[in-house]
């Protein structure tokens, strides 16, 4: 009765047969052709094997791929729509993503993580919920820098008291103590760095220093490089206040080394430095730090 109605207001025989061919098209192509699947993912846990440390992690992105394209790039928690040429292959391949350096605008894959595939999937228009599990690649090279549970490797170069261990509950990320530096009138400036642990980095190769910490103002972290008894400075960033000294926040951080060893060319090896200066204005500051590491291949 609509193609008839339709004709009687003047439709052109051409125009009959596109419409008559299109419905047609439709009854072979059937209702749920282009009807996305969803996968609703809140978050990404890391699950590191035992003897591998801490579990803290800050996924903050989900990378999603199908078997010949990029599906898209999700902030968690996500809502992923798949449509039917996303799952020709019949999986799809889901990546944590991070924010190195802590930057908005530099969201990657973590190269140190592995890849979850996922091969069930929703009916069309329907929802399932997913929690991937990630965990370190095998070969990934795990470089422990400090977690100040027995031991503490770094050095003062200059200033204060350098950074100590403590376990005082409100200055301990986990476990059962984390590295602390205080900058005080009198006594502004702290650099530390660790004593020869000589990790060796290879330019062209991914690396990163991962690390939790909290501030209640500014403080930089960096690698000094040596080679042939002498030795270059080469700061990686300024990690900005969390806190207010008051009420510790605690965040996590991916700092991409590869650049500094680039920088750095040949090298012998490089040692970890943190460096605090007391800002203009105040009478003290804090830094805390905890589960310092370097991951490379």
């Amino acid at each position: 009765m609509r193609i008839q109605r339709v004709a009687q207001h003047g439709l052109k025989p051409f125009q009959m047969a596109l419409l008559l061919m299109g419905l047609w098209g439709c009854s072979i192509i059937g209702e749920d052709q282009d009807i996305p699947r969803y996968l609703f993912v809140p978050d990404v846990v890391f699950t590191p094997e035992e003897l591998q440390g801490t579990s803290s992690s800050r996924i903050t992105d989900l990378w999603v791929y199908s078997a010949t394209d990029v599906v898209g790039v999700f902030p968690l928690p996500a809502i992923v729509p798949l449509l039917p040429v996303d799952l020709d292959a019949g999986t799809v391949r889901l990546l944590a993503g991070i924010r190195e350096n802590g930057l908005s605008d530099r969201r990657a894959p973590y190269p140190f993580f592995t890849a979850f595939d996922q091969f069930q999937f929703p009916d069309p228009g329907m929802r399932d919920t997913l929690v991937p599990s990630v965990e370190l690649v095998e070969d990934v090279r795990l470089l422990r820098v400090e977690d100040f549970e027995t031991s503490n490797v770094f050095g003062s170069m200059i200033g204060g008291s350098g950074l100590l261990r403590v376990d005082a509950p409100d200055q301990v990320f986990e476990g059962g103590e984390s590295g602390r530096i205080e900058v005080l009138t009198g006594a502004e400036a702290v650099r530390v760095r660790t004593v020869e642990q000589e990790y060796e980095l290879v330019r062209g190769v991914p690396a990163f220093l991962e690390m939790d910490y909290r501030c209640d103002q500014p403080f930089a972290v960096g690698l000094f490089g040596f080679r042939g008894g002498q030795e270059w400075q080469h700061p990686a960033m300024v990690l900005t206040a969390t806190d207010d000294g008051l009420d510790p926040v605690w965040n996590k951080i991916y700092i991409d080394l590869e650049p500094l060893v680039m920088a750095q060319g040949t090298a012998d090896h490089f040692e970890v430095y943190i460096e605090c200066f007391l800002e203009s204005g105040r009478s003290s500051g804090s830094v805390g730090v905890d589960n310092l590491r370097i991951l490379t291949y």
